[in-house]
């Protein structure tokens, strides 16, 4: 049979995730994809086939993504990362009152990546524990998105993490 961890307390499950060796976390509003985002058509947060072009540097076409070791999805690796970027994702409260919600989705950093992707520490000293989910050689954006997808399917999920949070 298997075994069911119930967490009581904030404690309880910041324990737990202290004892994963090197999780890279994000916290997802509940409904939304874990590494793609809702087609945008303009502004800053413009997508193209639901990646974001603020995360990754495109070419001038934006048919490809290109190399750069500073821009991708962002991850939490410490836990004051993952609440502050936590507090960014549920910012203000719903219709109802209540403060939004995020799930948490979670996986190891030395996981199964594809090989054009890698897990790349951000280089601001003000954001220690964050990293990038760069990509390493230029793709095209047809082929991020698969691998996003590969990565989203392979991560684990805290279902409203923000209770913890």
């Amino acid at each position: 049979m298997e075994e069911h961890l119930q967490f009581k307390s904030r404690s309880d499950l910041k324990d737990i995730i202290s004892t994963l060796e090197e999780y890279l976390a994000r916290p997802i509003t509940p409904g939304n994809h874990p590494t793609l985002y809702k087609d945008r058509a303009d502004g800053k947060y413009r997508t193209i086939m639901g990646v974001r072009v603020c995360d990754y540097k495109f070419s001038q076409d934006e048919k490809w993504v290109l190399p750069d070791d500073q821009m991708g999805l962002s991850f939490s690796a410490t836990w004051k990362n993952l609440k502050d970027v936590h507090r960014l994702v549920t910012r203000g409260v719903d219709k109802s009152g209540i403060s939004k919600r995020a799930d948490i989705y979670w996986v190891l950093q030395n996981s199964d990546l594809p090989d054009n992707l890698k897990f790349v520490q951000d280089r601001d000293p003000k954001k220690n524990g964050h990293y990038f989910l760069t990509v390493t050689k230029m793709i095209k954006v047809s082929t991020l998105v698969e691998n996003l997808k590969w990565v989203s399917n392979r991560m684990s999920i805290i279902k409203d993490g923000s209770i913890a949070l």
